[in-house]
């Protein structure tokens, strides 16, 4: 395994910068090389926010070359006024993100909130909540399938692609952040090295996952607005919430926007308590109760659709699928339980453009993730991936 301590990362760009207000940074490739379809990387990092914000983006600048955005000043002036109302933490890690590229910190010619690496598109996955009380151990846990194709984002959108273009989802990061300002928290990032995480835990055992949501005609964007993107979205969860029931009141009027595809998302605690996420086309907020059970979500509204009497269709399959597999346990569900009931809706190995990317089950109260990643590319005859990584969230 390799170690990384930042000093190596600050010589990548030619210059060792002091890094005020960082305590700690380690960097590990966990899985994965250039020759497979991803390279799996652990971050852990404790510090300022400012500090976070400069040393990530220096990463996603040297081993990714991540540009920023420029914005109309007419949508970044209230967007930046939205977050130190609303979400200063952001505010500070875009100090940082300005250091890294050399702006002054008054100047809000480009979105120094967000530092994106290998783009995005539309994801399918598949996601359970399962309260304590119906697990064997006494702990929620989250088990999640994160589905999407393994082409670069060139091909996927028709575009001509560079030689050396990485899968879209071919860098992913564990990250293990400990912010002066915010809980600490334990997620997989891609995408965005500064604002996206896909799924997570934090110190409190509030966790999260986003899913495409297919059947809500959110309008798409394409840049970022004001409020929170798909991807900011857990990052603010993690970041501000204690519990489920915080998590409700903060989402409850916050301003939502769809870069690439609207989401939904599935958010829960160690009381048992979850609940889906979802915003209509007409900005209406839905909050969907698990009620103290297991509770499934896949990529339709399930606000508009309900859980029963569902039609045919990829998503009302899988869930579906995972109703008849809660169903055929009886009594506590396991861990093991809990890992295999995803079995059943990952992709097949035998689909070789796509893939299940990773396999991940937070326990809510350890405040640990066990995780497998898919390593074969396109080409590969047979489907390669990781065992079960175990990483924890390690006490400030």
């Amino acid at each position: 395994m390799l170690q990384i301590p930042v000093c190596l990362i600050l010589a990548a760009v030619n210059q060792a910068l002091p890094s005020p207000g960082l305590r700690a940074f380690t960097t590990n490739d966990v899985a994965g090389t250039d020759k497979d379809l991803m390279i799996v990387r652990h971050i852990v990092i404790r510090g300022t926010n400012q500090a976070i914000g400069r040393v990530l983006s220096q990463g996603a600048l040297t081993r990714h070359g991540a540009k920023l955005s420029a914005l109309p000043q007419s949508i970044e002036a209230p967007r930046i006024q939205w977050f130190k109302e609303n979400y200063p933490e952001v505010i500070e890690r875009a100090a940082g993100v300005r250091e890294t590229y050399d702006l002054r910190q008054s100047d809000t010619s480009v979105d120094a909130t967000s530092v994106p690496y290998d783009l995005d598109f539309e994801p399918g996955c598949s996601v359970i909540y399962y309260p304590g009380a119906c697990v064997s151990n006494g702990h929620a846990m989250l088990s999640r399938n994160y589905d999407f194709p393994k082409a670069t984002y060139a091909q996927l959108t028709g575009r001509k692609a560079s030689p050396v273009a990485r899968s879209m989802t071919g860098d992913p990061y564990i990250i293990e952040m400990h912010p002066d300002h915010g809980y600490a928290a334990l997620f997989m990032c891609a995408y965005d090295m500064i604002a996206g995480a896909i799924d997570g835990v934090n110190s409190k055992g509030v966790t999260v996952a986003l899913l495409a949501d297919d059947m809500t005609k959110v309008k798409t964007r394409g840049k970022p607005y004001i409020g929170l993107g798909e991807i900011d979205l857990p990052r603010y969860v993690l970041d501000k919430c204690a519990s489920a029931k915080q998590a409700r009141s903060l989402l409850a009027n916050v301003p939502y926007y769809s870069t690439f595809t609207p989401c939904h998302y599935i958010i829960g605690d160690t009381s048992g308590d979850s609940f889906i996420f979802e915003v209509s086309a007409d900005g209406k907020h839905y909050f969907i109760d698990g009620n103290g059970k297991a509770q499934i979500v896949t990529n339709h509204s399930v606000a508009e659709f309900g859980t029963e009497n569902l039609p045919l269709g990829d998503s009302f399959d899988r869930y579906r699928r995972l109703q008849n597999e809660l169903a055929k346990r009886h009594g506590l569900y396991t861990p093991i339980d809990v890992k295999e009931n995803n079995f059943c809706v990952a992709v097949p190995a035998s689909v070789h453009v796509a893939a299940t990317l990773w396999h991940a089950v937070y326990d809510l109260v350890d405040h640990s993730v066990e995780i497998s990643f898919c390593l074969s590319k396109e080409s590969d005859p047979v489907e390669r991936r990781t065992p079960y990584l175990h990483f924890k969230l390690t006490d400030n």
